[in-house]
């Protein structure tokens, strides 16, 4: 039987509950990054999102402690982070053409433009078809595909595209992503699409596949997040939805 996609998490209020409810099982990729923060830079003072300060969301306001107060989104607006590239808040991502030269240096340079389909552009180096995380170390692909998971999770989908077509340098180790993986770009304080759009710039508002099942033994149904406003979703293997595939540098 066919599951439509569930809503299991609201994320615009209960972000601490997503993370949390995430790691529950995971595809065996160790994890040898730093995290993300969450993109919310921005706090609650009652009655809209605010700049934070000491004042409205400090230890004895009436909302403390909030999201947008700690970590590298706060670093980002107060200027006291460094970055390799670029991005909201705290985030740190860089173009990468499909030729595998970074923005900037030689064989990615001039205006770029990105590329969402499976097959190189005519003009390599303006040819953008991936963006490199210089936080967690992953790279990420321009394209948003549709399938099923049972499609998307078998060894030989990443060739059309991807292995098969060198995406970025690489022609190997291209997959689906973790849950905790599709969650480290999504941007909280954003939304349709919760995520930086300087950087990946063709994302749909929509629900994109994990390779992650929601609960063992139990294997019908799969971790999903929905790039309108970064909830979590369960899904079932059958059920045809957005995909993005990555690798890891290196790997």
């Amino acid at each position: 039987m066919t599951h439509t996609p569930t809503r299991v998490l609201c994320a615009a209020s209960s972000i601490l509950m997503a993370l949390a409810a995430l790691f529950v099982h995971s595809t065996a990729y160790p994890q040898t990054a730093p995290l993300n923060d969450t993109g919310q830079s921005r706090c609650f003072d009652g009655t809209s999102l605010v700049a934070c300060t000491a004042t409205n969301t400090g230890d004895t306001a009436a909302y403390p402690r909030q999201d947008g107060r700690f970590g590298r989104d706060a670093q980002a607006t107060f200027g006291a982070l460094s970055k390799v590239g670029g991005g909201a808040a705290g985030f740190d991502f860089t173009r990468i053409c499909w030729n595998g030269a970074a923005e900037g240096t030689a064989g990615c340079t001039g205006t770029l433009v990105a590329n969402g389909t499976g097959t190189a552009s005519a003009t390599p180096t303006t040819d953008w078809a991936c963006t490199r995380d210089n936080v967690t170390g992953l790279v990420w692909s321009l394209q948003t595909q549709t399938a099923t998971w049972t499609a998307a999770a078998a060894a030989a989908y990443p060739n059309a595209g991807h292995n098969s077509a060198t995406r970025c340098g690489y022609s190997s180790g291209w997959r689906l992503p973790t849950r905790r993986e599709l969650l480290s770009i999504v941007n909280y304080g954003v939304w349709n699409p919760a995520i930086d759009s300087d950087y990946f710039p063709l994302t749909n508002s929509a629900f994109y596949l994990t390779g992650d099942f929601f609960f063992q033994p139990e294997t019908g149904r799969v971790w999903a997040m929905d790039f309108k406003d970064g909830s979590g979703f369960i899904t079932s293997l059958d059920y045809s939805s957005s995909i993005r595939l990555i690798r890891a540098i290196g790997n």
